[in-house]
């Protein structure tokens, strides 16, 4: 066997070790972007299995309405504006990492769509009363809802599932 031959052998058999470099780097890419979205499902269901969350959503149930004014959100106990509290701003904190591309509007949709669907008109509400009411308290001329982008933002891209859109 000549130099050249041994280096062509050489030079074939880097191009199959770069190949496999390659192709086990995606696999460990395909299966590291798996892990990760099963970690953030989890945490998706974590925040839903917090008893604070469940509190604040038996207050959107039984509390809160499409024409709640201040008046009732004051009148709601310490541990009920805890609870909508932690919900809404755990909400909100989702929304904003689904709005800036940090998190897959699938996996929200499957945890958060259904209730942000259900009691979006009343967080709509909520929120609305509060950022005037906070507006007026800090002497701002408009109404800044800015601090709740991500739940607003949320409300207003989920979309109902096919199945729900035919009934």
């Amino acid at each position: 066997m000549d130099i050249e031959t041994a280096a062509n052998i050489g030079e074939a058999a880097s191009g199959i070790a770069i190949l496999f470099t390659l192709i086990f780097s995606l696999r460990q890419i395909r299966y590291w972007n798996e892990n990760r979205r099963y970690e953030i499902g989890r945490d998706l269901a974590n925040h839903l299995s917090d008893p604070l969350i469940h509190r604040g959503f038996s207050v959107s149930m039984m509390k809160l309405h499409e024409d709640i004014t201040m008046q009732e959100i004051n009148e709601l106990t310490r541990e009920e504006k805890n609870a909508m509290n932690a919900m809404m701003i755990g909400i909100n904190n989702i929304g904003l990492l689904a709005m800036y591309g940090h998190l897959s509007m699938d996996l929200v949709e499957g945890f958060y769509g259904r209730y942000i669907r259900i009691f979006g008109p009343r967080w709509r509400q909520t929120v609305k009363v509060f950022s005037a009411a906070t507006a007026f308290a800090m002497g701002l001329d408009d109404n800044e809802e800015s601090m709740w982008d991500g739940l607003l933002w949320l409300m207003d891209n989920l979309k109902k599932p096919e199945s729900e859109e035919s009934q």
